[in-house]
């Protein structure tokens, strides 16, 4: 959005309104706060120092109020841990839910079918190949099925990126004072399509990157167990496995901010990078709980249908369009889960974005 956006919206508002948002100014993107500060200084509402404002007073000559002044710390700070901040994105999450509901349920849907017609398509692929040895004779089916398992993921990876930059624009319009809209939010996304776009590929070759990494640091792990004769269980290797590919996942999230750096504040893709690494210094435990929160609730909710149907007994009789229905259940849940990861990383974009431009944080207002 254009910092004239912002100064049409805010004039429109009352001084309340203007406060409620001045209250905490790291909510705002360096366009919005100029904005802000342009229509307060012209109602002659100004800024101070102090955590102590004027308040009206019976001959309505001054005003004091006590305003709290926003602010996140680091991750050691004492004015907002993690436990904080992630308390912040779940409220952010409810108080708009179904406008992210709507943001996310167009990628799940993509993906979902993507998933299914890549099974199915791999299936009647692998129905026609021998077992055992022989199969390494059919290399060009065997590429054949890792292209389309791959253009579903690509594909899914995506749609789920367009989730995250409307997620992004929702995210700061609300906080700027707007009504955000989940159409309007995708539309946004035009102005910066490139960018946006040639993004979402850097950081796709990213994770692949990572998890590649991760996975051949794994297999050289087993490989020094297995020199040590040390026979490692089911368990252990899965823990190791998972582990592994997680902290690499991690080490990409520090990047994950320059989607809304390239979407919110216009920057270029290799500026954007640097800026995410900068606004992500010391917030591990942050990125670390935002990705847990999602992966984990996200495989979590996809399964959960499935594992409750698995308690029906075998004996009762199923229609045949209940695999459907678990689907569809499946798909729900997803779509209610998986939000919050994008806004975490949006609201975590905005909050250090203030904070590297050290944003005046009280009012006072004044006749």
């Amino acid at each position: 959005m254009q910092i004239q956006d912002f100064v049409k919206a805010y004039q429109a508002k009352s001084d309340e309104e203007l406060i409620q948002l001045a209250v905490a100014p790291e909510r705002l993107i360096a366009e919005a706060r100029l904005a802000l500060q342009g229509e307060l200084s012209r109602r002659a509402i100004r800024i101070a120092d102090s955590s102590e404002v004027p308040q009206e007073d019976g001959d309505g000559h001054g005003v004091h109020r006590s305003i709290p002044s926003g602010r996140l710390q680091t991750d050691d700070g004492q004015d907002e841990g993690v436990g904080d901040f992630v308390a912040e994105v779940l409220r952010t999450y409810h108080s708009h839910f179904w406008l992210f509901f709507k943001i996310t349920a167009p990628a799940v849907f993509i993906t979902t079918i993507a998933i299914i017609t890549a099974r199915n398509e791999v299936r009647e692929i692998s129905r026609h190949l021998p077992r055992g040895i022989e199969l390494v004779a059919h290399r060009t089916e065997i590429l054949e099925m890792w292209l389309v398992n791959f253009s579903a993921w690509i594909l899914s990876w995506i749609a789920f990126s367009f989730v995250f930059g409307a997620t992004c624009i929702a995210v700061e319009e609300s906080a700027a004072g707007f009504t955000p809209s989940a159409w309007r939010s995708f539309l946004n996304i035009r102005e910066r399509l490139g960018p946006f776009l040639r993004l979402s590929l850097l950081l796709l070759v990213l994770v692949l990157v990572t998890e590649a990494a991760s996975v051949l640091l794994g297999t050289g792990v087993f490989w020094v167990l297995h020199q040590w004769r040390v026979h490692p269980s089911g368990l252990l290797t899965r823990v190791v496995s998972y582990g592994l590919v997680g902290l690499a996942l991690l080490g990409v999230s520090r990047f994950f901010l320059a989607v809304p750096a390239v979407i919110l504040d216009d920057c270029r893709v290799g500026q954007a990078m640097f800026r995410s690494d900068k606004l992500t210094q010391g917030r591990w435990l942050t990125l670390a709980a935002l990705l847990a929160k999602s992966l984990i609730g996200g495989y979590v909710a996809a399964m959960c249908p499935f594992w409750l149907a698995s308690f029906i007994h075998a004996t009762v009789p199923l229609p045949s369009w209940f695999p459907w229905i678990l689907t569809i259940a499946s798909m729900i849940a997803v779509t209610v889960v998986e939000p919050t990861m994008f806004v975490g990383f949006a609201l975590l974009y905005l909050k250090m974005s203030a904070l590297d431009s050290a944003p005046s944080k009280v009012l006072t207002s004044v006749n």
